[in-house]
């Protein structure tokens, strides 16, 4: 996770001036974080089996009305989301571990995870068609400011393991 270290430093100076949650909630979301990540890889695998069920109609469904064009790229825009969708879950089950023993790489992995999604929706969006693309990054600039904002509120509370030499 060095490469990130630059990214998150940044992200980490702009947080530390904002206004930050009552240090209950803070130490309550640390110890159970663990537990909540599994709830969100659950119903993330169960987005996937949706999503491609929903991708496959629909696709087929806009096509047929709107042009083949159009459901072409709802359809690889959905292809992108559930591409994505799959690498978050994974790298999140990964998480869960490290979380529940409070080490910093169980952090470091939600991060990527949501530097990830954050990316997926950037490309589908752009992928997505005309009517996505303002849509779709608006929502992702929410959602990234969001999952930043409750990442680095958290960020402290967990700590580096010093690999042995």
């Amino acid at each position: 996770m060095k490469q990130l270290a630059p990214l998150e430093d940044a992200i980490a100076k702009v947080h530390k001036d904002l206004p930050h949650l009552p240090k209950g909630l803070t130490t309550w979301l640390v110890e159970n974080a663990w537990w909540l990540v599994i709830i969100g890889v659950v119903c993330g695998a169960i987005g996937i089996i949706t999503t491609i069920t929903t991708l496959t109609a629909g696709s087929l469904l806009l096509g047929s009305i709107a042009g083949a064009a159009l459901g072409g790229a709802v359809f690889i825009s959905g292809i992108v989301s559930i591409i994505v969708l799959v690498l978050t879950v994974a790298i999140e089950a990964v998480a869960i571990q490290p979380l529940k023993a409070k080490q910093k790489r169980g952090w470091d992995l939600l991060f990527l995870a949501s530097l990830l999604g954050i990316a997926g929706s950037l490309v589908s969006a752009l992928l997505g068609g005309p009517f996505s693309i303002i849509n779709g990054i608006i929502w992702a600039a929410i959602g990234a400011a969001i999952s930043f904002y409750i990442l680095f509120e958290l960020r402290g509370h967990y700590v580096s393991v010093k690999k042995a030499e």
